[in-house]
């Protein structure tokens, strides 16, 4: 948990900063539209990365075990998708924001994931400057390292990156693919593409 004095004194150093590069950029920190600018940045900037102040969510376990079908539900193949997400490029402090696919296979202990909690680490772990592929390394790591024990993780994450959006090449179409796989999903291409088809059969070719 954050401390309420720590906040409201990083907002209150932020704000400055955002009104001095304001002034340096040529404009009138005084006038209407701008008055209250600096400290909406500086809360915003303080929300996108709260990643970097609290401690990872802990991924809830349901145990398939209690069932008494362990056998079957062992190698099960979970995939969720259309997981959203928004990010600070870590260049330059612009947004990206995509979707992350998250597939993994159930382990000998037939445990499986809370679906809430995959979205929550995703968020977790984008709320921070970051590259996309950090983040579907750093979400790959968390559950294959989880109290889920999966035999393998695979993640990909689709985004479109501010920075390559609105300055430098200006490209308004392209968009960025990273993969990161772990365990039998790195290393058996069939059960591999197995995940990727379940992933690509909703979202039509387009992983955004």
């Amino acid at each position: 948990m954050e401390k309420i004095e720590y906040k409201e004194k990083a907002i209150e150093e932020i704000s400055v900063r955002v009104k001095e590069i304001l002034e340096l950029l040529g404009e009138d920190v005084n006038r209407e539209g701008l008055r209250e600018t600096p400290t909406r940045v500086a809360k915003a900037l303080y929300e996108m990365t709260s990643g970097l102040r609290t401690e990872p969510p802990k991924i809830k376990v349901f145990n398939l075990s209690e069932t008494g079908d362990v056998e079957y539900e062992e190698d099960q193949l979970i995939v969720a998708k259309d997981v959203g997400f928004s990010s600070l490029c870590e260049h330059h402090l612009l947004p990206f924001i995509g979707k992350v696919h998250i597939a993994y296979v159930v382990g000998k202990g037939g445990k499986v994931a809370g679906f809430s909690k995959l979205i929550r680490i995703t968020n977790y772990y984008a709320s921070r400057p970051q590259i996309q592929e950090r983040l579907v390394s750093q979400i790959a790591d968390a559950l294959m390292n989880s109290d889920v024990e999966p035999k393998g993780v695979l993640v990909i994450g689709s985004g479109v990156h501010m920075c390559s959006f609105v300055r430098g090449v200006k490209d308004r179409e392209a968009n960025l693919v990273s993969i990161a796989t772990r365990g039998v999903l790195k290393t058996n291409r069939s059960l591999r593409n197995q995940a990727m088809r379940l992933i690509e059969s909703s979202t039509k070719q387009n992983l955004l």
